[in-house]
């Protein structure tokens, strides 16, 4: 028999000289929508302050009367509710003959078909039957006891069985019967909680509380969230792919149907869709065959049984070129895209040109006294910075924000490359630079070429006219610094815009 959808409460009041019989029906909803099956139902009587528990396979539960202390079984002639109700392709029904008299049951579809018919003599007692229906759907079972017809509803929620309808034998074998001698009265406030296995995850029903004075069913609400998703940066990106990156949160990634990434070259029309595969809550994956200098945007998603959860969208640029100047994107959050040599070299190990502050020239002389730029605005205007003079308008120095960022939210390592010292940037997603130590002008000479660099930004330091913002490391250090505007100093651009 497949796990029960439903737990049925069945209670027996002992009045004096008769007996009332209750019966509740508890049903597991999973989001509002689908049945749910249910592992135990707890139940409090919170007037009476004590509380029983049906576990499965039990489902019913007899409860004392408030005057007699014996518990009476009522059995009445007919059909008992199936068990269980909903039942997934095959359930059991019970049916109490008084005296031996012809039976006639039919199970009927929702059009009224007769899909599955039992005809049979039978003796008195309680007669159980196996009941299989092959469509998802509500059936009607009647029976038809000598000139007397009872019948009862059946929720089929599985597909696969056909349609039948199987005597099994005497007994009352459907439930075990769960027996206790707590007081109950009619009215009494009851509080009813179901439990459930979803997915591996052990989940409570949300609570119902009630007056109890009449037979009904309660239905139990059980939320599942869906999928929790992180959108990580691209890593590896080059002029033509990236690795795309997701994480499963919050939730265990056994759960998990599928996931994989929405991308595309439009944040509103992410129309292309790759799936992945999760490893210890993580999934990736390479795209290949992208264009040249393009930003494209992703998001990752995951589907449990409920429905899908998305990530937020992000970006990445793949690598390309501008007026002959190669560009990378280091998955920086502000997406700024930094070339990969400085103003005036040919490739990243190169020192290049130094420029004082608001000059667009380099110079033999870098002093206080030959200084030409007079102007003192916070930020440097296109005329007067270097990266943009000398490699066009798509082109700019780098503000203090953006300098910051670098080595704020890259892994930063001073290393040799092609014997030249440096550092390294490397971005979020993997992508790095590599900025050589090319020393500085001061006064009339070249020093710390080798051993530390100083690069400009095009921000001014607010508080004191003559100075503006840069960077500078060496092999034990790298931090944002302010120099003297007529410093000869490093450019590194970055992009302005790429379209």
């Amino acid at each position: 028999m497949r796990k029960l959808f439903l737990f049925v409460l069945v209670v027996f009041l002992c009045l004096g000289a008769f007996s009332q019989g209750i019966t509740l029906s508890f049903i597991g909803q999973l989001n509002n929508s689908e049945y749910c099956p249910m592992d135990s139902v707890v139940v409090t009587n919170v007037t009476k302050n004590w509380t029983e528990t049906i576990v499965y396979p039990d489902t019913i539960i007899v409860v004392g009367g408030t005057v007699s202390n014996d518990l009476n079984i009522v059995t009445t002639v007919g059909l008992k509710q199936n068990v269980p109700n909903p039942f997934d392709c095959e359930t059991m029904v019970e049916l109490t003959v008084l005296q031996r008299e012809d039976v006639r049951m039919q199970l009927l579809d929702v059009a009224g078909h007769v899909c599955a018919e039992y005809t049979g003599s039978l003796n008195e007692g309680v007669h159980v039957f196996d009941i299989s229906a092959a469509n998802p759907q509500t059936y009607i079972l009647n029976a038809i006891i000598g000139n007397r017809s009872y019948s009862i509803r059946m929720v089929n929620v599985g597909s696969g069985c056909g349609c039948s309808i199987k005597y099994s034998g005497l007994g009352k074998n459907i439930v075990q019967k769960f027996e206790t001698t707590n007081e109950f009265e009619l009215g009494d406030d009851m509080r009813f909680v179901g439990y459930a296995t979803i997915e591996g995850d052990m989940l409570a029903s949300d609570t119902v509380e009630q007056s109890l004075s009449e037979s009904q069913c309660v239905t139990l609400h059980f939320t599942r969230s869906l999928p929790q998703v992180e959108t990580l940066a691209a890593s590896s990106v080059t002029n033509l792919s990236a690795i795309l990156h997701g994480r499963i949160t919050g939730t265990d990634a056994s759960s998990i149907i599928a996931c994989g990434f929405y991308y595309g070259t439009s944040e509103d029309d992410l129309s292309h869709n790759v799936a992945a595969t999760i490893t210890d809550n993580e999934f990736f994956y390479e795209l290949t065959g992208l264009t040249t200098g393009t930003t494209y945007y992703y998001k990752a998603y995951a589907t449990n049984s409920e429905n899908a959860g998305y990530g937020e969208v992000r970006l990445f640029t793949t690598g390309g070129s501008l007026n002959g100047h190669d560009f990378v994107d280091l998955g920086l959050p502000s997406g700024t895209l930094w070339a990969t040599c400085n103003v005036g070299a040919n490739n990243p190990e190169d020192y290049g040109d130094y420029f004082a502050w608001g000059e667009t020239s380099p110079k033999t002389t870098y002093a206080e006294d030959n200084y030409t730029y007079t102007d003192h605005p916070p930020t440097l205007p296109w005329s007067n910075d270097a990266a943009t003079a000398n490699w066009g308008s798509v082109w700019r120095m780098p503000t203090y924000d953006e300098l910051y960022e670098l080595i704020d939210d890259c892994t930063v390592t001073w290393t040799t490359q092609n014997g030249v010292n440096g550092r390294l940037f490397t971005g979020p997603n993997g992508n790095s630079i590599f900025l050589p130590a090319a020393g500085y002008y001061g006064e009339s000479y070249l020093t710390y070429v080798g051993s530390y660099g100083y690069y400009w930004s095009s921000s001014r330091r607010l508080v004191d006219l003559g100075w503006a913002w840069g960077i500078y490391f060496g092999s034990g250090i790298y931090d944002m610094d302010h120099g003297g505007r007529d410093f000869g100093r490093s450019v590194r651009p970055v992009c302005v815009s790429y379209d």
